[in-house]
């Protein structure tokens, strides 16, 4: 698999649960229903390994 392809799935990813955490009853439930901040916590972790991959791999250059 290409990682600059894992990179912008996982930002994706990361983007969904930051913006879209509320409102997925799915995401909610794999979180543990927890409060909007956790969701905006977790959210921006995760798209932040997707900006690291894509960093690491030499998209931005």
């Amino acid at each position: 698999m290409d990682f600059k392809l894992l990179g912008v799935i996982v930002f994706a990813m990361g983007m969904m649960i930051f913006v879209f955490g509320k409102q997925f009853i799915l995401i909610r439930a794999y979180f543990g229903d927890r409060s909007m901040f956790a969701q905006m916590f977790w959210g921006t972790v995760v798209a932040g390994v997707g900006l690291l991959i894509l960093y690491a791999t030499g998209t931005f250059e």
